[in-house]
């Protein structure tokens, strides 16, 4: 541990000692052992000092000014609690089956700062596969609001209000109480019986993003050291959760499982991003590269098809799957832009899906995307045979009812369709058109300023315009913000430079509608008579370049 990257850990100790003591302060009437909440965080502190971080300016005792903006609800949050169904320092044997609640509604109550709006969406967080009903609470012109969540077991939802969206966890039975500044993401505190549980949700989400860039350093370093690093990590990520749903009256027991298991899958991921991205970091470190292993994933239990809600299962799924087949799938079939190979390397990875996975459910899961990749990597014109093979095998109406749409959609604008002619308007008014760039391929990145893997792809995106600069080959970046404003003040921010395009409309656009575009960032490859060679190319943080090397550029 000596050589341990100590920036790090002690950032990610001040950090838990900080949380601790905010989420103490804005629990309310929730936290009942004040002598508990103490012991905590000296048992922090004490960490700091052993990693030597700098003692954080935190007096056990002191009280904390409340927000002013936010009006106090403890009154709410001491109401009599409902029976308490887990504070263990264990996750239960079978978290996931839940006892029937005799409630069937969440009570949501509150009030915006800033800025009104007509409503407030809650959406429940199922896989990024299938569709969910989401209900809606009116904003009251005062904008205060109130309403019932009808929920049958407790489970994560999406919060939606305009283009923000908050991640909660709801119980039947409970009373949340959310205060909130759309304009800020600080200002959000949760009140009532579950405000716990939502603001560690808050605080967890808000180190993640804080700590994204830093959390690099991890893939620099050599495997050992890694592998401690990251296990210390998820130490103290699984001390503080227990640390602190000690002190909350209930937290049910699935709630308590997920959270376990997003900590474990997080783990898991970073064995898999170190893979990726460690030869760039450190490519000469091939020592580290030969004692990387898959060692890791016996400890993983992929069969548990609850675990799909957690977006860290789902990426571990995919990625570990790719992984695991894309090397069979080279070996037996040359990567190929005809639609013919295309086809046969999604059947062969679609039939190693049986081979890695024993739950049905997480094989339906990646059986769809491998389908749904197919479809948009080859357009399928024709009833292909691995469509009819997924008919036959899955029958989630939701994956059925996504891989039928896309292939209606698909098979009207297909890869080696002509591509329809659009315009956007440059940040200083001209209006420029596709049909401008005849006689050169294109590859295009559809994007828009709220997008985060959008943002991740731009430094790729520039790096490989730079290498194909003066080649036969435009860069076209194509925004499909509902702001103008705020494209223009991204692009003028970054230093954007190239053709940047705006198409006003979001994805109701004429130009998403023409182009398909139902999620970003898509990337779309051209060839110089105007034929589309790939509707949904590959990224440029990805293996683009191959495809590239195939054009006479």
């Amino acid at each position: 541990m000596k050589n341990l990257n100590y920036y790090f850990l002690s950032a990610l100790a001040i950090f838990f000692l900080s949380l601790a003591y905010m989420t103490h302060q804005q629990r309310g009437g929730i936290i009942t052992n004040q002598d508990a909440c103490n012991e905590e965080l000296q048992e922090t502190a004490m960490m700091n000092n052993i990693m030597g971080a700098a003692p954080a300016a935190v007096h056990l005792g002191e009280q904390v000014p409340q927000n002013q903006d936010v009006e106090n609800t403890a009154e709410e949050t001491q109401e009599a609690p409902k029976p308490t169904i887990v504070a263990a320092k264990r996750v239960p044997k079978n978290p996931f089956k839940e006892k029937k609640y005799q409630d069937t509604v969440a009570i949501i109550t509150g009030k915006m700062l800033g800025k009104k709006d007509r409503r407030i969406k809650f959406k429940p967080l199922v896989n990024e596969l299938a569709s969910t009903e989401s209900q809606r609470i009116s904003v009251k012109d005062d904008k205060t609001f109130e309403g019932e969540i009808v929920l049958k077991e407790s489970g994560y939802y999406k919060m939606y209000y305009r283009s923000k969206k908050y991640l909660v966890y709801l119980t039947p039975g409970d009373k949340l109480d959310i205060t909130f500044d759309p304009e800020s993401d600080d200002k959000i505190v949760y009140g009532g019986t579950s405000a716990g549980i939502n603001t560690y949700l808050l605080r967890k989400d808000q180190y993640d993003d804080d700590n994204s860039l830093a959390r690099r350093e991890l893939y620099k370093m050599p495997y050992n050291e890694f592998k401690d690093s990251v296990e210390v990590e998820r130490k103290i990520k699984e001390d503080y959760l227990f640390s602190y749903i000690k002190n909350i009256d209930e937290v049910p027991a699935k709630f308590v499982g997920y959270e376990m298991a997003d900590i474990e899958m997080e783990w898991a991921n970073q064995y898999l991003d170190y893979k990726k991205l460690h030869p760039k970091y450190a490519p000469s470190d091939y020592e580290s590269m030969d004692r990387f292993n898959y060692n890791f994933v016996k400890e993983l239990n992929l069969r548990n098809s609850h675990l799909l809600v957690l977006k860290s299962f789902e990426d571990f799924i995919e990625d570990y799957f790719d992984m695991k087949a894309d090397p069979k799938v080279d070996a037996q079939v040359p990567a190929s832009l005809s639609g013919a190979v295309i086809s046969e390397r999604h059947r062969i990875k679609y039939d190693y899906i049986k081979e890695q996975f024993s739950s049905s459910a997480v094989r339906d899961y990646l059986r769809t995307k491998v389908v749904l990749s197919l479809i948009g990597e080859d357009g399928t014109p024709t009833m292909n045979p691995l469509i009819m093979q997924f008919r036959s095998d899955v029958k989630n109406k939701d994956y059925r009812k996504l891989v039928n749409d896309k292939y209606v959609k698909y098979a009207m604008i297909d890869d080696g369709s002509l591509a329809p002619d659009f315009e956007g308007v440059t940040i200083d008014g001209r209006v420029v058109r596709l049909s401008d760039f005849e006689g050169k391929y294109l590859y295009i990145d559809v994007w828009a300023t709220w997008c985060g893997p959008c943002k991740h792809e731009l430094p790729y995106f520039e790096i490989l315009k730079e290498e194909y600069r003066g080649r036969n080959i435009e860069f076209i970046s194509v925004s499909i913000d509902k702001s103008r404003f705020a494209w223009e003040n991204m692009v003028r921010e970054k230093n954007m430079q190239g053709h940047q395009l705006f198409v006003n409309g979001d994805f109701d656009s004429n130009f998403a509608a023409l182009y398909s575009v139902k999620a970003v960032p898509q990337f779309i490859l051209i060839d110089p008579q105007g034929q589309i060679i790939d509707l949904t190319a590959r990224h440029p943080s990805g293996r683009v370049r191959e495809d590239l090397a195939m054009l006479n550029l």
